[in-house]
């Protein structure tokens, strides 16, 4: 009998002492910038990188697959130069909660825009690339007040596509089962090197690349599930609206194998007076990687002259 109290105090004392240790774990901060913001049923990781003289503030939105981790580049040089960058997880992404079929879900622009207000009462430049641009628009598009100026990369306008995929991306089943494979693929190095190569189409960048930066968000439980409900949140593109928003930088790689010049046209011809349309030669669609500096200059250069 004193052995066997012997033994289970052992046991409540290890548990005692590895839970602390676990729950200071699990309070690890993906990164050091990084913080979190509660609205509804959400909570946002984001990053702020603080400019030491700051002229004004940037919000970035990934695309589709990637996390705040896309932008180190970009953002580090844009610091330099005066703005404070502030780098977001759009739900389901990166260091964000996952949905699920209990989810209330909303439209990203109503938690982001939710985010920027939070931070600032000052009108913000937005930035997306790929998928991000469609939140990025469509915050433009709904609270235009909150918004100075777009900066858009490797992206077009959401043409509603996404909303034919309603019926699956909606349901619990289809939503764990597509959601496995997304997951899958996101953890395995040989695909994951495949699709960096197929959206930088720059073999050199990639050298020494991090890959295990982009993998780790998919080891996050309910990651791929999420994934698929975020399919059906994203608000199309009101090109008439775009027509009459402040102009913007719209930057896209001759070499993107992933949003092809076709589904760029019709933002190309809403594009507001005083825009900024530009095609980086030999760039993929990760050129704010891959080609940081180059898209610095010309972001910095529209900066300048959209104050």
């Amino acid at each position: 009998m004193k052995k066997s109290i012997a033994v289970l105090m052992s046991l409540l004392m290890l548990f005692a002492l590895l839970v602390p240790a676990y729950a200071a774990k699990s309070e690890d901060l993906p990164y050091p910038d990084s913080r979190f913001f509660d609205y509804r049923d959400y909570r946002i990781h984001y990053r702020v990188l603080k400019a030491a003289d700051e002229k004004d503030q940037i919000l970035f939105l990934h695309g589709f697959a990637a996390s705040t981790y896309c932008w180190n580049n970009l953002a580090a040089i844009l610091t330099e130069n005066g703005y404070t960058c502030v780098l977001v997880d759009l739900p389901d992404f990166g260091f964000s909660s996952r949905e699920t079929a209990q989810t209330v879900r909303l439209p990203r622009e109503d938690i982001i825009h939710a985010l920027m207000t939070a931070l600032s009462d000052r009108p913000w430049y937005v930035a997306g690339h790929s998928m991000g641009g469609y939140t990025a628009l469509a915050i433009a598009q709904k609270y235009p007040e909150s918004v100075k100026n777009l900066l858009l990369y490797s992206t077009a306008g959401n043409n509603g596509l996404f909303g034919l995929l309603d019926p699956l991306t909606t349901n619990p089943s289809t939503a764990k089962s597509v959601g496995r494979l997304i997951e899958a693929i996101g953890k395995n190095p040989f695909f994951v090197r495949m699709i960096m190569f197929w959206a930088t189409q720059d073999k050199a960048y990639l050298e020494g690349y991090d890959y295990e930066a982009l993998m780790a968000p998919y080891r996050i439980e309910g990651t791929g599930e999420g994934i698929v409900y975020s399919l059906s949140t994203h608000t199309k593109t009101d090109y008439e609206a775009v027509a009459k928003m402040s102009p913007m930088l719209f930057l896209n790689g001759s070499r993107d194998l992933v949003c092809p010049p076709t589904e760029r046209i019709n933002l190309r011809s809403a594009l507001p007076e005083g825009s900024v349309d530009t095609v980086m030669e030999g760039a993929g669609h990760m050129l704010i990687e891959s080609r940081a500096e180059e898209t610095a200059a010309i972001t910095l250069d529209f900066l300048s002259k959209n104050p």
